[in-house]
């Protein structure tokens, strides 16, 4: 599980590299997480992994430690929920932070400030 760790921080250092040059606001990560795949037929990656998590005012990206990434408008996400269960699985009883797209598909992603994410991720109201 070292290499779990050490793949973390590089990824974790390599993102926060790449955001401070993009000029984005950061508003919470990079943080390690636990990408909890997507709806099929969604055009985003299903398998499961550890990752690291960032969102900025644009964007929310999704690094996974093993695969492509993952990055998703913050104008294209709909709404956002939480929920113990994901795609039918169900992970020691932490809640899932679950993003859903304008176009109807849901992507799931796990971390440690779970109400944070689930403040910041939610759109404002119109």
């Amino acid at each position: 599980m070292l290499w779990i760790r050490r793949r973390t921080a590089r990824v974790e250092e390599g993102l926060r590299g790449e955001l401070a040059a993009s000029g984005e606001r950061v508003r919470l990560g990079p943080v390690a997480a636990s990408y909890r795949g997507a709806t099929p037929g969604s055009g985003l990656p299903a398998v499961k992994g550890n990752a690291v998590a960032a969102l900025t005012d644009r964007r929310l990206i999704v690094r996974r430690l093993v695969g492509e990434a993952i990055e998703l408008a913050v104008a294209e996400i709909a709404s956002v929920r939480d929920d113990r269960w994901f795609l039918g699985s169900y992970r020691g009883g932490r809640p899932v932070v679950i993003v859903k797209t304008r176009a109807g598909a849901e992507l799931g992603v796990m971390v440690a400030e779970h109400e944070a994410w689930m403040s910041a991720l939610r759109p404002p109201a119109s």
